[in-house]
């Protein structure tokens, strides 16, 4: 039998069993059988023993390390380690040098006594090497441990000549394994972003070694929260300043990041390694060319065809090598979910199923212009370090119309996904929490072509946190086992929906459903009513006709609300059970020649509270039951997408449809998908808003200027908001 000492790092130890002996070979390998012990040793210095297995660290040597409490901090481990990995490669000079320190080098010290020995610093001296950081060596024995090997920085060729750079992380036991991949932006390094320099990587270094070694400690969560912001707080705020500014109405952005945004996981977005290596999995995390180390084009173009093409490259470079099973399957939240619908519809070969978690495949409709002309400030990551003159942002502004050439398939800077294109097994998760995301993932289940889908609808805290708890990762994890290893474990066999009911401050149940909208959902309307001066939401459509007029002339507010239209229902008679998309169809006017509607579906408790919904560390704790935007320009539907539940825009400019002002035109607003459990004796209230907060339009002062808007209620103008009522569970 064959094993591995460390991660193949240390070559030249001699190793001695009861039936074998020798020195570990290039790859860190040694020989036993099974049921032996096995003696590390440099010549007569001995480093360890243990019991002999398939890979072995100085864990293994030290019995305080492996009790109850397992500990690769403990100081014998690190300063064995260190003093192994700094050698490298362990040779006669090396050996013959140890044989004359034997008596004084000691592994049982202080770790930074062991690092002053003179004994140990003389030798190192001697022989040209230098012994790693403490945090270097435990990330080595910490991954080994689990039986994971990482390779740093490998270059996968792509088809222009070209590369994209990977950090790999493989089973220590060789094999052939299933893969799980993900392409991005953020950067590959622990957490997130580049390491350009020895600086950086120390600091990288230490930062993965007090998440595993000291994640409970305040100063530890603080260090964290730092690095993780320096790399994605551009990408959470604007990068363009709210149009129309009133100083006064300005609010002072909160200093430093809220408290719950600590990353729980190695790996923002993107496939963890301890996630996934030790269930029999291969991991790459790929960074995007124009990115990082990987600075060789001249233009970084985010959601792009070239970077899909890159994709699909790695993919099938992935699929070949002798490590590899052939299939591989793609994981990933956000950005990483987006990039794989790109890649997925060119169908490498090798790729077997998907899981994109919370991402767009529609760059126009789901994450540039949601609503038409309203732009979604939270999109530039731009990672380069001098930005780039010319980026997917300036490009989105120069196209405000759909358009073939800028967001089809082929688009440079943001392509979208063909969804019908996609037909293999995969598992979209919907977070209803998000500004973001939550209506393209829904999107893609509905409408692409797999006939082996499942859906995941989530009240989380954020994706970043609930993607790596151990309930929704054995659920990812037994949907590639099933596909990508073969495992008839039962997943399919499952109701292939599952839904967070929420209930309100973040606590929820589950219901299982076959497809997703829920079968025998039901739309009922609640019409708007202003015919007696009382604006309401009323169960029949009022007889006598009604207005609300507000102004329009008004500025966006980094926080709160800017005013427009309220209508109020009765108490309900009954609880309700809501999960799908909310619908208002309204009647509108305006005094010039377009406008926005910001609405919001919020529940009054039955003291006239708000009811909360999103968990109370989530990321958007302030939005509503349910929220949409539109620009009224943009109303013309293309109706071989609409569906009863969801209006589907064409944005063309051929369909662009400035208003006549004063003259009322009827328009279709759609929300993100939502979940809610309102009680009896709840009420829910419904905002139509001037402005907003999250959508924005850049062009606004073309029609907001001494503008007045209208809402029309009642007789031939039926205004509505439509609510997707569930069965109730039999």
């Amino acid at each position: 039998m064959r094993g591995i000492f460390l991660d193949g790092c240390v070559s030249g130890l001699d190793y001695r069993t009861q039936t074998h002996k020798g020195q570990l070979d290039e790859g860190g390998w040694y020989e036993y059988e099974a049921g032996e012990s096995i003696l590390f040793s440099i010549g007569e210095l001995v480093i360890g023993s243990c019991q002999a297995r398939e890979w072995i660290t100085p864990l293994d040597f030290v019995a305080e390390s492996v009790g109850r409490h397992v500990t690769v901090s403990h100081y014998q481990v690190v300063n064995t380690a260190r003093f192994l990995i700094g050698l490298g490669h362990i040779d006669d000079k090396v050996k013959a040098e140890v044989q004359k320190l034997r008596y004084d080098i000691h592994f049982v010290q202080e770790t930074e006594s062991f690092e002053k020995d003179p004994v140990i610093a003389g030798f190192f001296q001697n022989m040209g090497k230098c012994l790693p950081s403490p945090a270097v060596a435990k990330n080595i024995v910490r991954r080994c441990a689990k039986g994971i090997a990482k390779e740093r920085d490998v270059k996968i060729p792509v088809r222009d000549g070209g590369y994209v750079l990977a950090d790999i992380y493989r089973p220590l036991k060789p094999g052939k394994y299933p893969v799980v991949m993900c392409m991005g932006v953020f950067g590959k390094e622990f957490i997130n972003g580049f390491v350009d320099d020895e600086k950086a990587e120390a600091l990288r270094q230490e930062v993965e070694d007090r998440f595993y070694d000291d994640y409970a400690n305040t100063d530890t969560k603080h260090l964290l929260q730092g690095i993780f912001f320096e790399r994605m707080g551009p990408c959470f705020g604007s990068v363009l300043p709210l149009p129309n500014p009133d100083p006064a109405e300005q609010v002072e952005p909160p200093m430093g990041p809220p408290p719950c945004l600590v990353p729980v996981s190695e790996a923002f977005e993107q496939p963890c390694a301890y996630d996934w290596v030790p269930y029999g999995y291969v991991v790459i995390n790929i960074e995007e060319r124009g990115t990082g180390k990987n600075m060789t084009v001249d233009l970084f173009r985010q959601f792009g065809a070239a970077n899909a093409k890159d994709y699909c490259d790695a993919i099938e470079w992935a699929a070949e090598q002798p490590w590899s099973l052939g299939k591989v399957g793609l994981f990933g939240a956000s950005y990483y979910a987006m990039t794989q619908y790109l890649a997925a519809q060119r169908k490498p070969k090798g790729l077997t199923a998907m899981i994109p978690i919370m991402g767009d495949y529609d760059s126009y409709r789901d994450y540039i212009y949601s609503g038409g002309g309203l732009l979604n400030r939270a999109d530039n990551m731009d990672p380069c370090r001098t930005p780039q003159p010319y980026n997917f942002m300036k490009k989105a502004l120069d196209e405000p119309f759909w358009n073939e050439e800028t967001y089809g398939p082929e688009g440079e800077y943001m392509s979208s996904c063909d969804i019908k294109t996609i037909d293999l097994p995969i598992f979209p998760c919907v977070e209803p929490d998000a500004s973001l995301h939550g209506k393209g993932s829904s999107e893609a289940y509905i409408n692409c072509a797999s006939e082996n889908k499942k859906l995941m609808v989530v009240n989380g805290c954020g994706i970043h946190f609930w993607m790596y708890q151990p309930e929704y990762l054995n659920k990812f994890r037994a949907f590639f086992d099933h596909w990508l290893k073969g495992e008839e474990n039962g997943i399919m066999d499952e109701p292939a929906v599952d839904i967070q009911m929420r209930t309100g401050e973040g606590s929820y149940y589950w219901r299982h459903e076959a497809d997703w909208p829920v079968p025998e959902t039901k739309y009922v309307r609640f019409y708007l009513d202003n015919s007696r001066g009382q604006s309401q939401l009323v169960t029949q459509a009022p007889e006598n006709a009604g207005k609300a007029v507000y102004n329009a002339d008004v500025h966006h507010k980094a926080a709160g609300r800017v005013e427009g239209a309220t209508f109020i229902s009765a108490p309900f008679a009954e609880d309700m059970e809501l999960a799908g998309y909310i619908k208002a169809g309204l009647y509108v006017a305006s005094t010039t020649t377009d406008m926005e509607i910001h609405m919001k579906v919020r529940v009054l408790d039955e003291n006239d509270r708000e009811v909360i919904y999103p968990a109370r560390t989530s990321m958007e704790r302030g939005l509503p039951l349910g929220f949409g935007a539109l620009k009224v320009s943009h109303r013309i539907q293309d109706e071989a997408r609409t569906r009863e539940e969801l209006p589907v825009y064409k944005h063309t400019k051929e369909a662009y449809a400035p208003l006549t002002p004063g003259e009322a035109v009827y328009c279709e607003i759609g929300t993100f998908p939502t979940t809610g459990v309102i009680r009896k004796g709840w009420k829910i209230r419904l905002d139509l808003d001037p402005v907003g907060s999250r959508w924005v339009d850049y062009n606004e002062e073309s029609y907001r200027k001494d503008a007045e808007n209208t809402i029309f209620t009642g007789a031939d103008k039926a205004s509505f908001v439509q609510l997707p009522v569930l069965p109730a569970k039999k």
